[in-house]
């Protein structure tokens, strides 16, 4: 989230997932004042360096016949822009083209906020959260498109019970089951954030009952800050081996705490029952002092060009009062898998790494 969507958060101060395929994109301060990565070689081997992505929040790149798009809110909050390279290490700097202007065709005007694309049914949607310039109006907006590069059209607002301010929606498939999961006000006014599912009876409504997924309550999930609003927020999924793993960020982002933790479910439970998941304790990747790195939230997923990998994508600061400006960075490394398909994500690092199997490079 930039600087900009939290002051208007806080006044006062499918590729649906089927199986690892979710990435990164970013808000308003994320696209085109991204400074670029470089690559290089170390040891023989191609490495790019990190933060990947420069500047950025809330990170979104999906990987499509071998192409990397990334998709963020415009400088001005009043849209989404992509862009697109054949690899990694070129696609901050690749040119960036406007897909989404907020105001037209009856879309709300302003803070457009975590944009996420996903081919659902072989027809490309993009889910993103806009206003009136209200923040107490956000809600989640639908657009798609035959490609993952438009043109888009404007399908309207996404059919949540309730018409609660909802944000950061993400989808994924189970079977012929389709869901989406986003962030969401408990009640009609500020002061917490809490995770919602829901099955999908179209790509822009929901059919049954909505369950709360997961609420800010452990304490790593409970810090506020001076702001005090509770936060559960950004949520990716990974469908593996037989399960369901929701990867989300506690804390506010503001906090250098702000981390990531994780909800698992098995594949053939009631996703909709809230027996059938279960949450971490701990948080599953979080600021390590050795890194310099604080504040890493907000992931998504991706998979490498062959498919051989699974990458995650999220944003950090280097401050170590923590930040929700301008100053938060893209970074990504690869992640391992448990024996019983438990993702691994690793540790923060603003370390050099290789890149992703089957990536050209520069």
């Amino acid at each position: 989230m930039t600087s900009a969507r939290r002051a208007g958060r806080f006044p006062g101060l499918v590729t649906v997932l089927l199986g690892v395929l979710l990435l990164g994109a970013a808000c308003a301060s994320g696209g085109p004042g991204a400074s670029p990565s470089t690559s290089s070689t170390t040891a023989g081997a191609a490495m790019l360096d990190n933060p990947v992505l420069g500047q950025g929040a809330d990170p979104f790149v999906t990987v499509v016949e071998g192409q990397y798009h990334q998709v963020f809110s415009t400088t001005d909050g009043h849209g989404v822009a992509m862009r697109s390279a054949s690899s990694l290490a070129t696609l901050s700097t690749a040119p960036e083209q406007q897909i989404i202007a907020g105001g037209s065709d009856g879309s709300p005007c302003c803070e457009w906020w975590a944009p996420e694309v996903h081919e659902i049914d072989g027809r490309w949607y993009v889910y993103v959260a806009a206003d009136d310039g209200d923040n107490v109006n956000h809600r989640t907006y639908v657009y798609s498109a035959d490609s993952v590069t438009g043109p888009y059209t404007f399908e309207g607002r996404l059919r949540l019970p309730g018409d609660r301010w909802a944000i950061d929606a993400t989808v994924f498939a189970v079977g012929d089951a389709s869901y989406v999961v986003w962030s969401g006000w408990p009640g009609a006014t500020n002061g917490e954030q809490d995770l919602y599912l829901a099955r999908l009876s179209s790509p822009t409504a929901v059919q049954g009952k909505v369950l709360r997924l997961s609420r800010p309550e452990l304490d790593w999930e409970t810090h506020a800050g001076s702001v005090g609003v509770l936060v559960n927020e950004g949520p990716a999924v990974l469908v593996r081996d037989g399960k369901v793993f929701v990867t989300y960020s506690g804390s506010g982002c503001w906090t250098p705490q702000y981390a990531l933790g994780m909800l698992t479910a098995d594949a053939g439970a009631d996703l909709l029952d809230a027996g059938s998941w279960t949450k971490s304790p701990a948080p599953v990747f979080a600021p390590v002092e050795e890194s310099g790195l604080y504040g890493t939230g907000h992931n998504n997923f991706f998979t490498s060009p062959d498919g051989r990998q699974t990458w995650i994508l999220y944003h950090a600061v280097t401050n170590p009062e923590g930040s929700c400006g301008a100053d938060r960075e893209v970074y990504a490394q690869p992640i391992t898998f448990a024996a019983d398909g438990t993702p691994q994500l690793g540790t923060p690092s603003a370390d050099p790494v290789p890149l992703p199997s089957g990536d050209p490079g520069a």
